[in-house]
């Protein structure tokens, strides 16, 4: 038996909404589950940002070194025209193992800390105040690495040479160079410096 038209129409109206209304509720359900992420998908995600910030990590330390050298490399310049003050003043360098010495009130060779007044009162005059100190040890840092070394002896007479060594950071510089370290143990012949630094240093000058 047929059943009237406007029944026909209206079961399959009814039809179609219902299976409407079923794709909708699966496109629904499908949509929810894919709003988290996989495991294996958190794992590779995780992975890329350790390795952006260890890669950040490593060239914000490079560049914190390179600074720091600059800074001492600009520290060694400043001590040495306050030498050469010093020697047109008096004739000679100061004298010094580590330290800068410069004669007290009775003559006495009495040392000069780093960060301390460059005054001596042979000559009556500050020739640097203050004297640098090793950005790292400015920070507090206790390694004699990261101290600054002056030597100036002579057995007598007047001391017409000095040496000051400071500590790089950068071994990658080109005038990195440590004494008794290969592949850069002679640094001298090499050509890197002018002389061979202090124990545990890796840069030095001499007298001009």
């Amino acid at each position: 038996m047929k059943l009237p038209f406007h029944k026909v129409l209206r079961s399959e109206i009814v039809d179609h909404s219902k299976k409407s209304m079923n794709y909708e509720l699966r496109t629904k359900d499908w949509c929810q589950r894919r709003l988290g992420f996989s495991l294996i998908e958190l794992l590779i995600v995780i992975s890329i940002i350790g390795i952006l910030v260890a890669t950040a990590t490593v060239s914000w330390t490079n560049a914190q070194q390179k600074s720091r050298d600059s800074k001492r490399k600009s520290d060694v310049k400043s001590i040495q025209q306050a030498l050469e003050l010093y020697l047109q003043d008096n004739g000679t360098y100061p004298s010094g193992t580590g330290e800068i010495k410069c004669p007290d009130t009775s003559g006495n060779p009495t040392a000069i800390a780093w960060g301390g007044n460059f005054s001596c009162f042979s000559s009556n005059k500050t020739y640097m105040n203050p004297l640098p100190k090793d950005p790292v040890d400015a920070a507090g840092a206790s390694s004699i690495i990261h101290k600054y070394y002056y030597e100036a002896t002579a057995p007598s007479g007047p001391i017409l040479t000095y040496k000051l060594s400071a500590g790089l950071e950068n071994n990658k510089d080109p005038e990195y160079c440590t004494k008794g370290q290969p592949p850069s143990d002679d640094c001298i012949g090499s050509g890197k410096l002018p002389c061979e630094p202090y124990d545990n240093r890796s840069y030095c000058v001499i007298n001009p």
